[in-house]
């Protein structure tokens, strides 16, 4: 809970199988292990943890934590393993759109974005998040379509104006473009990549003096995220991932 997870990996280890039987320690164990960067460790934990009985809640968490290591395909069987057991949970197919996404596996990220949205018609994320893998499998009019209904009902969702933004730069309707980027840096200002398309719109529209100073705001927002992606003492390496 203080973020200390080298530390409560070294605790939890001298206690071995003891510590995998129970779930409700042996997961922040495997948390803490994958935390640190010991995704070897932390995958037989979780293993260990998944040949058991376990509830719809801790197979989400097990699946979260596959995927912070990057193992999407255990990710993703783990979250349809929380699906068998209740067939109606809650994002369960939303993180495993995620993780399809991550592994470049747009179609399939789709299906699950609208298995989420049949669940949940109003999450704006998986809206979003469906938009993103039309995108990426070029079906940019579908793409643009969804981000146009997630900014209508939801102006404050920064990735949406962000994405809608950079699509209008892209088709000439610069005025268009920069009024969505203004509205990502306003709600998201830590994201350096929405400045930096927003300066990018700006110099398109002649404001020099603006796009100027969104390159300057992109320079330090990077320079903010670069460390604080960083290891740091006893710290986990927080990494940032653009939409």
């Amino acid at each position: 809970m203080t973020d200390a997870f080298d530390r409560a990996a070294e605790t939890f280890a001298p206690l071995g199988e003891a510590v995998m039987a129970d779930p409700g320690v042996g997961y922040p164990w495997a948390e803490s292990l994958a935390k640190t960067g010991d995704f070897t460790q932390a995958a037989v934990v979780l293993d260990y943890l998944q040949q058991q009985q376990l509830s719809a809640d801790t197979l989400m968490l097990v699946g979260q934590t596959w995927s912070e290591m990057g193992n999407y395909q255990r990710a993703v069987a783990a979250f349809h393993q929380a699906l068998e057991a209740n067939p109606s949970l809650p994002r369960a197919h939303y993180l495993s759109g995620l993780a399809e996404i991550r592994a470049e596996r747009p179609a399939e990220a789709a299906v699950e974005f609208q298995e989420e949205l049949k669940i949940d018609p109003q999450n704006a994320d998986a809206e979003y998040n469906l938009g993103y893998a039309y995108l990426q499998q070029s079906q940019r009019d579908r793409a643009e379509a969804l981000f146009a209904k997630v900014v209508a009902q939801h102006p404050e969702h920064a990735d949406a104006q962000y994405q809608l933004g950079k699509a209008k730069l892209e088709a000439g309707d610069t005025k268009q473009a920069i009024a969505h980027l203004q509205a990502a840096a306003k709600f998201a200002p830590e994201k350096d990549y929405i400045h930096y398309q927003l300066q990018a719109a700006y110099r398109k529209d002649d404001r020099l003096q603006d796009a100027d100073r969104e390159l300057a705001l992109y320079k330090e927002a990077k320079a903010r995220n670069r460390a604080a992606s960083a290891p740091q003492n006893q710290e986990p390496e927080k990494a940032k991932q653009d939409p």
